[in-house]
Order: C-alpha cells, then structure tokens, then sequence
C-alpha cells in the first residue's frame, strides 16, 4: 500500500513541477497533493477493513437487509472520508497562500466528486482483496479435507491389511486347522460352519471398497464370525457375550474398529487366566454418545500402563475421523480384568458427522501390546 501511494504521488508531483517549468512553481498545491496521497495511503487499510467486515454480495437472498445496510455504512463512509479529504487538501492550499479558504463552496459545489472517486476505486480494490483470500482459504481447505480424507483411506486399508495379518499368523491358522481336523469325524457341519466364518472373515477385511464407517450391526456380526473361530480355537476355553440394543444397530461407527480391541483383550486377558476366559461387548447410548466396552477377566492392567504403538495409531485414527469428539481408555475392572472403553459421536448415516478437528495421521499397527 505504502509502495502504491507513494509512486502515484512522485508521479501526481512529477506531473506538476514539469508542467510549471516554465512558470512559477506551486509548491502550495504541491504540498496540498502530497498531502492528499497521505491521507488516502491512511484510509486504505480502513477501507480494505471494511470491503472485507461489510461485503455487499451474499449468497443468498436472505440477507438482503444486511446488504442493504452494508451498502448504506459504505456510502456515508465514502462520502464523509472524500469530504474530509477535500476539506484537508484546501486547507492545506489556503495555509500556504495558494488560495482563500473555502470550505462551503467545496462541499455546496461537489468539488470532492474526485475524492469520492479515489474512495471507490480503493473500495473495488477491496472488494477484490477480500474475494481472493476467500477463495484462496476455500482452496486451502478444500485441499487440506482432500488430504485427511487421503490420508484416513490409506489407514483404512492399512488397518484391513494388519487385521489380516492378525487372522493368518502362523499360531492362529494351526490352532484354526487343528480344530478343523479334529471335527472332521464327527462334527462336519461344525466344520463347513468353521470354514465359512473364515471366509467371511477373510471377505470383510480384504473388502477394498469398504467405507470408513459402517453400521454397528454390520461390526457385530464381523464380530461374531471373528469369536466363533475364536471359540473353536480354545476348544472351549473362551466365553463371549454381545450386549449391545437394537436401537443402535444404525449407529455409524469405524470399520474394523472392535476386532482389534477384541483381539488385545484376548491376547492380554482372557488367554491368560486359568480356566474359562470371558470377553463381555456392551454398548450403550449416553446423551449424544455412544459408548462400546470390551471386557475381559484376564490379570488387569499393570501398574505402569503406557500406551503400545498400536494403541495410540487406534487413538490417531479416531481423531483422524471425530477430532476431540471421541475417547479410548483402559481401565482395570475392581473385579479382576481388564475393560476397553470407546467412546464415539452417536450418529447414523442419515446424519452426516463432520469432525472440527484434524490430525495427524500414522500407519496403523492393531497390536494393542
């Protein structure tokens, strides 16, 4: 701004002292121009203040009283700043002997119509100033929600491709295949059954196309295929238990987010006990949250509990998807075990979740060790 007036006032005095070299100089009315190129080169930041506080375009027809306000503010505005300009310049020239004094006839005669003009110019220039830091902060936005959808698809597939993993590591496949070949004899329909929640399992997470976030009763039943293997894999070791109402099996909540945390609560709880070990799934709905636990009866938590690698990728991917809105915890049951709490937005898909905030994003590991 500074850069702008000034080269308009070397150009503006340049103008005059060459126009006067053959005559007398008016350094009166030099000084008064200089003066008024000041003042303008003062109002600008005021004026581009107001172009962006008060915009004249909207985009809707409902804020026709606010534009019409906005145009009303604009132009007392321009018309008050063009007459004290005028009004500055004169007496300027009139200090300086250039001319008497006249303020009435500058007002009554218009003569601040080139003031006016200079006002308006400098508003367009707002106008414009304004519109394109919008539309660069719209782009800026536009490419940074681009990048967190990216990113959170990349985790999405990182996360099916370390559930897989999970589900055909070397222990579990020969604890799988072992409970397989000792039904084949006398239980061959408990075997297909084996087989076809495998293959269900295996659908699920190598599903490409899967969304971010599924129904609950969608997560229940990959739930439930995940410990029917599991049970058959314990011989009997292993007791579950689903409570979860139906009023929330629309509720939305993210792909392939339970498995793991079940997971962890066998590997570290109820694999650990002597006896029968048992994994409890609740659910609930809390004002506007909904809240998933996972219970187990293993040993509890150890008295310096940190957070594995894997556990806080599942917390970044939560984050990734509800900002602050969303909590995971592990707390020790006074009973013995160990419980999981998950605490998420309660929304279905017909009312879309927008998290206000963003993070950054890591590759998935769901070993929660």
């Amino acid at each position: 701004m500074a850069a702008f007036w000034t080269t308009v006032a070397l150009l503006s005095v340049g103008q005059t002292l060459l126009g006067d070299a053959s005559s007398e100089v008016h350094w009166g009315r030099t000084v008064a121009e200089l003066v008024e190129y000041a003042l303008w080169g003062l109002f600008t930041p005021i004026i581009f203040w107001l172009a962006k506080t008060l915009p004249v375009v909207e985009p809707t027809d409902t804020e026709r009283t606010t534009v019409t306000r906005n145009v009303g503010v604009h132009a007392a505005v321009a018309l008050a700043a063009s007459i004290a300009v005028d009004l500055t310049e004169d007496a300027v020239e009139a200090g300086l002997g250039e001319r008497p004094l006249a303020f009435v006839q500058s007002v009554s005669q218009f003569w601040f119509t080139d003031e006016l003009l200079f006002y308006l110019v400098i508003l367009m220039a707002g106008f414009a100033r304004s519109y394109y830091f919008q539309q660069k902060a719209r782009q800026e936005e536009a490419a940074r929600l681009e990048e967190r959808a990216e990113a959170l698809e990349a985790q999405l597939t990182e996360a099916r491709l370390e559930a897989l993993r999970m589900q055909l590591n070397p222990h579990f496949l020969f604890n799988t295949l072992h409970a397989v070949s000792t039904l084949v004899d006398r239980d061959p329909a408990g075997v297909r059954r084996m087989i076809a929640r495998l293959s269900e399992l295996l659908r699920h997470v190598l599903d490409e196309e899967a969304p971010q976030e599924v129904p609950l009763s969608q997560e229940l039943e990959f739930l439930d295929d995940y410990f029917e293997i599991q049970s058959i894999r314990f011989q009997g070791r292993l007791d579950t238990a689903v409570d979860v109402p139906s009023d929330l099996y629309d509720a939305q909540v993210p792909n392939l987010i339970l498995q793991p945390i079940v997971e962890n609560a066998i590997k570290h709880g109820a694999s650990q006990v002597r006896g029968v070990g048992r994994i409890e799934v609740r659910g609930r709905h809390e004002d506007d949250r909904l809240v998933l636990t996972v219970t187990d009866n293993g040993p509890g938590l150890p008295e310096s509990q940190e957070d594995g690698f894997g556990l806080r990728n599942v917390r970044a991917r939560l984050e990734g998807l509800y900002g602050d809105d969303q909590a995971l915890h592990m707390e020790t049951v006074p009973d013995g075990g160990t419980r999981a709490v998950l605490a998420l937005p309660h929304h279905t898909s017909a009312s879309l979740y927008t998290a206000s905030g963003t993070s950054s994003l890591t590759a998935p590991d769901m070993d929660l060790d």
